[in-house]
């Protein structure tokens, strides 16, 4: 049952006009924009590690029309997180490696990684190995790291069998809805 679209008809049988009812769909459609970011962010949160902060700039709103009507899209960034921002920690010299917790529930060892300040920010680096190099170890010189990462924003909400696209299209679905239901009750009382 498409609720919005009941509401609409409510509205034209109780005498709203048709400006007033584009008026109550525009403002609906831009309230949704205004709150798509932040439930992506509570639904990556769910079931991945990683801090909100790290995640401010990662997605983009936009809205447009096209032959089936309006819509709205979040894009989001397709560039690798820092694995550091993913838990990560450091026991010292003695331990195996760093450890992150990207997913929650699931500490993973990096063998030979360790946190270190690259560029004036804290990293989970390792060292990079290679067969040309002087060391009898194989191992590059102290400035050759390699910077770990982990998933993107885009792979956080496309991975994990789609779940975090499906409850957040459902979720922005169901207050698009309810958010046009509550604007068309304001026109009706002539209060917009």
């Amino acid at each position: 049952m498409n609720a919005a679209a009941l509401a609409r008809i409510a509205a034209k049988v109780n005498g709203v006009s048709a400006a007033a009812i584009a008026k109550a769909d525009a403002r609906s459609a831009i309230t949704v924009r205004r709150r798509f970011e932040p439930a992506a962010k509570r639904a990556i949160r769910e079931i991945y590690n990683v801090r909100v902060s790290d995640l401010t700039g990662r997605f983009t709103v936009r809205t447009g029309a096209d032959e089936n009507g309006e819509y709205i899209s979040l894009n989001a960034s397709a560039r690798p997180l820092p694995l550091v921002g993913f838990g990560g920690r450091w026991g010292g010299r003695k331990t195996a490696g760093a450890t992150a917790l990207i997913q929650k529930g699931e500490r993973k060892v990096y063998n030979s990684a360790f946190i270190a300040t690259v560029g004036g920010q804290r990293r989970l680096v390792a060292r990079q190995f290679s067969r040309d190099a002087t060391a009898s170890s194989g191992r590059d010189g102290r400035r050759k790291l390699r910077t770990l990462t982990g998933p993107s924003a885009f792979q956080m909400v496309m991975g994990q069998g789609d779940v975090v696209v499906t409850r957040l299209a459902r979720e922005m679905n169901a207050y698009r809805g309810s958010e046009l239901i509550r604007q068309l009750k304001l026109a009706r009382q002539g209060k917009r």
